[in-house]
């Protein structure tokens, strides 16, 4: 009896080692990210770096030629309106449509706005091609998400979310320092090097098949999936209204960055360029954080403590008056973003359902962004009237209560996805 009954522990033993062995090997696999990810990723980073350098060396041209931050400003504020305004029909064709064939096409309107600088310059020429690229950019920014859920495992979702992170972060980095750098060497070729990033971009996003969602969702009505997204949209509620006036009230280094440099520090375009650099820099460095020790765990309080940071890093740009201060200032900002911002998406990749994917999301880039182009019209409307300082040192106060209302919010978010609601709409 003793006998059978080691056998039988020996047997048990066996098979839990085995169904380790098993777990641990189809958990590798599973990790090992397909090369689709990898040809869109690539597709999307050249995007980037072209709208980056663009951004960077059309803001500081207006500035040097007309001496006016709300000139310069009106870029950002194009961008950002455009943005927010294709995020609805951009999640619609999203859920309907091949996500890889939309990420193509979004190059093709791309193209479409750098051809266009090609036939002159005038301000109401460079805005109007500022909008056709955005277009395209956030044609391409949306889809590739929804490239990720549709492509890849959700076990890979932190890992593609981290490197695409990272990603991201490179291409502002390799985008800004390349517009900073064609400001000094390249300003008449400047056009033609844009053109190029945009074309390969191109090559690199052609489309593959993937799964359909669009005849289990035809099932639904339209009313139907509306009250559905709305009201999976009310139990995140919350987390929405403190993304709206925090990316409200960042922006404003978007609009001053500039101004800040060239007007009130009198510093040249080698500092400008080094602080735009600095950002992504630190976002670089931080998104491994997300992946070690103790910050591998999704934290929800430290997540509002970092928020709370930013309060004094904008206060040391609003008083600081040495151009490298704020360019250690901007690498510390940047440190920290990743930490907030990694955790938060690979949630919501997880607890958005596959077949609203497109739209929901495109709730949430209005919501939370919904204030950006409001305020990029706001702050650049502030200049005339008040100092750059003085509006940083406004923002930096007004960080404070989104902080501790930070601390309220965000631990309720992360208990949405402990719950789990991955659930198909059709089903």
């Amino acid at each position: 009896m003793f006998s059978s009954m080691l056998t039988n522990f020996q047997i048990s033993i066996g098979t839990c080692l085995f169904k380790g062995w098993y777990l641990t090997e189809r958990n590798s696999a599973i990790e090992h990210l397909p090369s689709v990810f990898f040809r869109f990723l690539i597709s999307r980073a050249f995007a980037a770096i072209a709208v980056m350098a663009y951004l960077t060396f059309y803001m500081w041209l207006i500035i040097v030629l007309y001496h006016s931050v709300f000139l310069s400003g009106m870029i950002v504020t194009i961008y950002l309106s455009v943005d927010i305004l294709l995020s609805f029909p951009i999640g619609h064709l999203i859920d309907r449509h091949n996500s890889t064939v939309l990420n193509m096409f979004s190059s093709v309107l791309m193209l479409s706005g750098i051809l266009l600088m090609f036939t002159g310059f005038s301000l109401p020429l460079l805005y109007f091609s500022t909008g056709l690229l955005v277009s395209g950019f956030s044609l391409k920014v949306d889809s590739f998400p929804a490239v990720m859920k549709r492509h890849l495992h959700e076990v890979q979702f932190k890992r593609a979310v981290s490197i695409n992170y990272m990603s991201v972060s490179a291409s502002s980095l390799i985008g800004t320092l390349a517009g900073g750098l064609s400001i000094i060497f390249l300003s008449k070729s400047f056009d033609y090097a844009i053109l190029s990033l945009v074309i390969v971009s191109l090559v690199l996003s052609w489309p593959v098949d993937e799964v359909s969602y669009r005849s289990r969702a035809s099932d639904i009505s339209s009313r139907g999936e509306m009250k559905y997204i709305g009201s999976f949209l009310l139990r995140i509620s919350g987390f929405l209204i403190l993304a709206f006036f925090i990316n409200g009230l960042f922006i404003s280094l978007n609009t001053y960055s500039s101004g800040l440099f060239h007007l009130i520090l009198k510093a040249s375009p080698v500092y400008y360029t080094m602080f735009n650099i600095a950002l992504p820099l630190g976002m670089i460095a931080g998104s491994p954080i997300t992946t070690i020790g103790y910050f591998k765990k999704d934290r929800p309080i430290l997540i509002s403590i970092m928020i709370l940071l930013f309060s004094p890093l904008i206060f040391v740009l609003a008083v600081s008056s040495n151009p490298l201060l704020d360019i250690i200032d901007a690498f510390a900002i940047g440190l920290i973003l990743p930490i907030i911002n990694i955790p938060i998406t690979a949630n919501l990749m997880r607890i958005i359902p596959q077949n609203i994917y497109g739209r929901v999301m495109s709730f949430l880039k209005i919501f939370s962004s919904g204030a950006s182009p409001v305020m990029g019209a706001v702050f650049s409307t502030l200049s005339l009237f008040s100092s750059i300082p003085n509006i940083l040192l406004l923002v930096a106060v007004l960080v404070l209560p989104l902080a501790v209302y930070g601390m309220i919010i965000i631990p309720r978010f992360f208990k949405i996805g402990d719950h789990g609601i991955h659930q198909d709409l059709a089903k």
